[in-house]
């Protein structure tokens, strides 16, 4: 009987060990890892009214970017490091290489999206109003 029951207890042990699986670390480590955005973010300048210097802007690529891009910083600083919420998301633009963001990642810092030109550097998307012509850089995807 002792022998039995020794035998189902490694047999068991075998199966539970050969089954695959996420280890509970890893599985936590996916339910709390930023999700990724199901868009596209826009960077650029613009000339701010407020202060009559160029700024750092991003919004959803696509999108209408007037009224809508969010303001960073002034373009003489880096873009990279600043949060910024787009579509209920917190984002931040990464890994600068000339004050051009490289990646766009999640509030955890995990890389979510990567940047490039993107055949958009120069193009020029003009708004109305009071709200300046905007330079874009390129696009995050």
């Amino acid at each position: 009987m002792q022998f039995t029951n020794t035998i189902l207890a490694l047999s068991l042990a075998a199966i539970s060990m050969a089954a695959p699986g996420v280890s509970p670390a890893a599985a936590a480590d996916l339910e709390t890892r930023a999700p990724i955005p199901n868009f596209k973010v826009g960077w650029g300048q613009e000339l701010q009214n407020h202060d009559q210097t160029n700024h750092w802007v991003v919004w959803v690529e696509g999108e209408s970017a007037c009224p809508a891009a969010i303001e960073l910083s002034v373009l003489t600083q880096s873009p990279c490091g600043l949060s910024f919420n787009l579509k209920d998301q917190a984002l931040s633009l990464a890994d600068c290489a000339d004050n051009e963001p490289r990646s766009v990642h999640g509030n955890d810092g995990s890389k979510v999206l990567s940047c490039g030109p993107n055949g958009k550097n120069g193009r020029k998307i003009t708004c109305h109003g009071s709200q300046h012509d905007i330079v874009q850089h390129g696009f995050c995807q």
